[in-house]
């Protein structure tokens, strides 16, 4: 979802200035890390218009988007693939349901993987849900964040 389309989720709680305000306000707080996009999208989230699906861990199935908020158990090594041109980090999460794995690729190491720490709660929007032989994993894919609480 794009600015606009987000903004009509809460235009009736604020002005389109105040919108576009509060994206730039978060754009130098995060110093740069999150585009306008992901940005509007957390603000859509922090006023309770979300629109997508918060779930427990231990409701999530594999080929969903979700919302999940947890706390981070273990945060694993980098390992690499295809001759190091993939990264991958494991990071254990869990809430009062379950537990699951976060997926971190590449630049999402970068960018996210040095900030998390054991017991830290995070959010993660947008995470795509899938299932393979590590159990169910959360990966951020094109349009998820993690907000550290």
């Amino acid at each position: 979802m794009d600015v606009e389309s987000l903004y009509s989720l809460v235009s009736d709680l604020l002005s389109f200035e105040r919108f576009k305000y509060e994206i730039e306000k978060r754009k130098e707080k995060y110093g740069g890390l999150l585009d306008d996009d992901a940005i509007a999208y957390m603000i859509v989230d922090e006023l309770g218009r979300n629109p997508g699906n918060k779930m427990k861990i231990g409701d999530l199935y594999d080929g969903i988007n979700v919302t999940v908020e947890a706390t981070v158990e273990k945060v694993g090594a980098v390992e690499t693939r295809k001759n190091g041109k993939l990264r991958i980090m494991r990071v254990d999460i869990a809430d009062e349901t379950g537990k699951c794995q976060l997926v971190l690729w590449n630049e999402e190491i970068d960018e996210i993987g040095g900030n998390l720490r054991e017991g830290m709660k995070i959010k993660i929007i947008n995470g795509y849900v899938k299932e393979n032989i590590y159990g169910l994993q959360i990966s951020l894919g094109r349009w998820g964040i993690i907000i550290f609480e």
